[in-house]
């Protein structure tokens, strides 16, 4: 009878720990009912089903020009005014969206956007130090954070420079180093959302390279990652996670190992794709082929 309470009691604490693990996983990351979005004149541009973006996931975003890859992170966001419902038709941790102007929301949640409306002519440095304004400005660790930040997004030279008179590259890479150290001040222990709309945009080969170990290593550390790529061979080198995006609609979403990526890619884009191998890299290489 001994051995058999304690097989029972062996047996229950399993299920129980399972229940509660698909609990808390059940309420974990970003999770997105389905709704359909609309454009300022009540045009449907986007229907979306449930969606789930867990932590430790990093998420490509691929799609064709206005296929709704910027509509959809804005949305996440909490900053696109046109999505009146956002708080009602997502979750963030088990909880409702907070509003994009929520202090406590700017400490878990940071955003790349495709396009920088910076018009003033402020300096480098000050531009990457807005990244502690969700902590008023100030942070424990924002003087070595911010160190490290420097050296790995290559800004060094640049922080005494004008906004201005930077190239479009070097204008990426400190909106890049400034969204990054704002996710970098968050807690470890706490939430954490990155959301890059082409973060790849007017960057050189190494500095992608940077891009990719960023997103990767964010991931790793328990963080949400979305990113929107045009490269359809890019999500190799950092996703765990792809959505494909076409004629308004998501036509695929799984890991990046799971059949249908490159299917779903055809469909998106309208072209024929081959696989070619590669000794190193078991993803192989896509290439479109002519029509």
């Amino acid at each position: 009878r001994v051995a058999c309470r304690h097989t029972n009691c062996a047996l229950w604490r399993t299920i129980l720990s399972d229940y509660f693990a698909s609990a808390v996983a059940a309420m974990s990351g970003l999770k997105l009912s389905q709704q359909t979005l609309f454009a300022a004149n009540n045009t449907p541009v986007l229907a979306l089903p449930e969606l789930s973006f867990l932590p430790k996931q990093c998420w490509a975003i691929l799609g064709p020009n206005g296929a709704g890859k910027s509509t959809l992170l804005r949305h996440i966001s909490g900053i696109d005014s046109e999505q009146g419902a956002a708080n009602v038709c997502a979750e963030w941790h088990g909880q409702p969206l907070p509003s994009w102007n929520s202090r406590r929301w700017a400490q878990q949640r940071s955003v790349l956007p495709q396009h920088h409306s910076l018009m003033a002519a402020l300096s480098v440095a000050a531009i990457v130090h807005m990244a502690a304004y969700p902590w008023g400005g100030s942070h424990p660790r924002l003087a070595q954070c911010l160190d490290d930040i420097v050296q790995a997004w290559d800004i060094a030279q640049l922080l005494e420079r004008r906004w201005p008179t930077l190239s479009g590259g070097e204008q990426q890479r400190v909106m890049l180093a400034r969204s990054a150290l704002q996710l970098t001040l968050a807690e470890p222990n706490e939430p954490r959302l990155w959301l890059l709309d082409e973060p790849l945009a007017a960057l050189d080969w190494p500095h992608q390279q940077t891009v990719f170990h960023a997103c990767a290593q964010m991931a790793a550390s328990g963080a949400t990652v979305l990113a929107s790529v045009h490269d359809m061979n890019a999500p190799f080198a950092f996703a765990t996670h792809a959505l494909v995006m076409g004629q308004g609609e998501v036509l695929w979403t799984g890991e990046l190992s799971a059949d249908g990526y490159m299917e779903a890619l055809e469909a998106a884009f309208a072209l024929r794709l081959t696989r070619l191998s590669h000794p190193e890299y078991a993803h192989g290489w896509l290439v479109p082929l002519k029509p």
